[in-house]
């Protein structure tokens, strides 16, 4: 799944147009993505270069976002 579609754009005061937006999956997964690295930068729980459980559950947050399952089913 792409992170952009075309969408018309026609409350802009301007003649109607199509133009790129972000999918909802999109954004989703970027979000998630963003908590994720900004966890990984500022825990205190995991060791250096190993995932706390909350980094874990982040991680399944992002797989979850991007129609992936990394939880074994």
């Amino acid at each position: 799944m792409t992170g952009t579609r075309w969408d018309w754009a026609d409350n802009s005061g301007s003649a109607p147009h199509l133009q790129r937006v972000a999918n909802a999956t999109a954004s989703r997964s970027a979000e998630a993505y963003r908590a994720y690295i900004a966890h990984g930068a500022d825990c205190s729980d995991g060791c250096p270069g190993e995932r706390c459980s909350t980094g874990d559950e982040l991680w399944q947050t992002y797989e979850d976002a991007k129609g992936r399952s990394t939880d074994g089913a």
